[in-house]
């Protein structure tokens, strides 16, 4: 596999005639079992491109020269904007499978993994590498400062998905999705990486709280019950006290004793 010195030729030719980019990325994707996918991938955009056929190259080959790299992957290819990305993908079933993997594809494109780590139990993962990228020797006579080769116009990136949720990491990024996204060293220089994230757990307490929630939904409801209720009965009962108190009484139609008696003598 082609080490990063040689693409960085074709960046300096690409900074002297056109505005060109081209990005490497190791992704890793671990599941809360410990399974999970790591992908290598080279993305370029149009004129990265034209640049490189113009000049009798191709940006497949350096492609080419990933995938040759990782067996059993299973090749993709996707698009983000004005880059296209082509990419070797290999699933594992236990992380630790991959950690070989990531040392030797790792050390073609960024000098390797010095360390290595992701530990992981049933509520909790936690990550920790250490990145070395061999220092390049570009020459003395390039007419700009080395360092214009990344950013803009290169990069390379580790992209870590952490199972469950990230609670801690050290990333330059977070992507869109929730990844991790460390920009890594392309002159030399070394990287730490770290992350930790918390996840599974017992489903009973969800339960608890659901259960909570439609006790205190019931018991409001039947104090709302029991309110109203009692408000109406105080409303009939004040109803009919004063109906009562405005009806006639029988003894005010009955005749004055005293006054007959006097009338008939």
């Amino acid at each position: 596999m082609r080490k990063p010195v040689l693409i960085f030729g074709l960046i300096v030719a690409a900074l002297l005639l056109a505005a060109c980019r081209a990005e490497v990325n190791i992704s890793l994707d671990v599941a809360e079992d410990g399974s999970g996918s790591v992908a290598f991938e080279l993305g370029t955009d149009q004129e990265f491109r034209d640049l490189m056929g113009s000049s009798g190259a191709d940006a497949d080959d350096l492609f080419g020269d990933i995938e040759s790299g990782v067996e059993g992957g299973e090749v993709f290819e996707r698009e983000d904007g004005d880059m296209s990305y082509q990419g070797v993908r290999v699933d594992f079933d236990n992380i630790d499978e991959v950690s070989d993997t990531l040392t030797d594809v790792g050390s073609d494109f960024f000098g390797g993994f010095g360390t290595f780590s992701f530990e992981i139990d049933e509520s909790s993962a936690v990550f920790d590498a250490t990145l070395t990228a061999d220092e390049q020797d570009l020459g003395q006579d390039i007419p700009f400062d080395p360092s214009q080769l990344s950013g803009d116009f290169f990069s390379a990136g580790f992209v870590l998905s952490m199972p469950g949720t990230v609670t801690s990491h050290n990333a330059d990024e977070v992507l869109a999705d929730g990844s991790l996204r460390w920009e890594l060293p392309l002159l030399g220089g070394t990287t730490e990486l770290h992350a930790e994230s918390e996840f599974g757990g017992s489903g009973f307490p969800w339960l608890f709280v659901i259960i909570a929630l439609v006790v205190v939904i019931g018991i409001a409801a039947l104090v709302g019950a029991i309110t109203m209720s009692s408000r109406k009965e105080k409303q009939a009962v004040s109803a009919a006290a004063v109906a009562s108190q405005d009806a006639p009484t029988p003894e005010a139609d009955l005749p004055d004793p005293d006054t007959d008696l006097t009338a008939n003598e």
